[in-house]
C-alpha cells in the first residue's frame, strides 16, 4: 500500500507476531481491568454489610462466601491452647504477627477462628511471641472472611510450633480436637489485650490492577508504533 510519498509493506511473519503479540497485552489489560472490578464489587459488598446490625452465626458448617464480610456477634471463651500467630504480617511498616485464636461461640454451639488482631515481633526474633489473653467469658464482634488465601509457600515440613509461616486452614483444622467452622472472624472490638485491629480495605488491590492494565495498554500500544514504524518505508523519488 503506497501513501504519498511512503509505502506500507509487511512481511508476513513479523505481521503474525504484532497480532499476536497486542492480542495477549490486550487481554492481559482487560483480565487486570476485571480483577479491580471485582476488587470495587468487595468493598462495595462490604460497605452494605457494615450498614447492617450484627448477626450470630448459624449452627451448622458456615459458607463463608455467602457470609463474607458480615457482622457477627459472639459469645463464648477463646481456647488459648490451640493459639497460633501467623508470622511476617506488617503495620506501619513494623514486622509482626496475626493472632489466631478458635473461640467456641455458645450462640451457634460451634468453634470458630478469630483473627484477634496484629503484636508487633519482639527485638528477639528466637523468643516465641505471647499474646495478653483475654480470660473467661467475652463478648466478640467481628467480619466474617474466608479462611483460605493464596500464599507461597517455601517448605512443605509440616509446621511444628506456634509461629506458622501461613494460616493452612484445613492443616490447622486437624490439630484441633474438635471441629471447627470454616470461616474466620476478623475482630473489630476491643478486649483489652494490646492488639492491633486495622484491616486491609477489600478493594486495596484496585489501584494495583489499574496500573498493571495501563501497562499493558502501553505495551500493546508501542508494538503497534514499532510495527508500523519498521515496516513504512519511504519510496525513492526518480530523478
Amino acid at each position: 500500500m503506497k501513501l504519498g510519498a511512503y509505502q506500507f509493506r509487511p512481511a508476513l511473519v513479523p505481521t503474525l507476531a504484532m497480532i499476536v503479540m497486542i492480542a495477549l497485552t490486550l487481554f492481559l489489560a482487560n483480565w487486570q481491568l476485571d480483577r479491580a472490578d471485582q476488587t470495587r464489587a468487595l468493598q462495595a459488598r462490604y460497605d452494605r454489610m457494615q450498614q447492617d446490625p450484627a448477626v450470630t452465626l448459624r449452627g451448622k458448617q458456615v459458607n463463608s462466601s455467602g457470609q463474607l464480610y458480615q457482622k457477627v456477634a459472639l459469645r463464648g471463651r477463646f481456647d488459648f491452647s490451640h493459639e497460633i500467630y501467623i508470622d511476617n504480617k506488617l503495620y506501619r511498616g513494623r514486622a509482626g504477627y496475626y493472632v489466631i485464636t478458635p473461640f467456641r461461640d455458645d450462640n451457634s454451639s460451634s468453634y470458630v477462628l478469630v483473627n484477634r488482631g496484629w503484636l508487633a515481633a519482639g527485638s528477639n526474633r528466637a523468643l516465641a511471641p505471647v499474646a495478653v489473653q483475654v480470660p473467661g467469658e467475652v463478648n466478640i464482634e467481628g467480619i466474617v472472611t474466608s479462611p483460605y488465601s493464596r500464599y507461597l509457600e517455601l517448605s512443605a515440613v509440616a509446621v511444628q510450633g506456634r509461629v506458622w509461616e501461613n494460616l493452612h486452614f484445613k492443616r490447622y483444622a486437624t490439630t484441633l480436637p474438635y471441629p471447627v467452622q470454616a470461616v474466620l472472624i476478623q475482630q473489630i472490638n476491643d478486649t483489652q489485650d494490646g492488639l492491633v485491629r486495622v484491616w486491609d480495605r477489600p478493594d486495596a488491590g484496585a489501584a494495583m490492577h489499574m496500573g498493571y492494565a495501563v501497562q499493558w495498554f502501553a505495551i500493546a500500544t508501542a508494538i503497534l508504533i514499532i510495527y508500523l514504524v519498521l515496516n513504512v518505508k519511504r519510496v525513492p523519488t526518480r530523478k
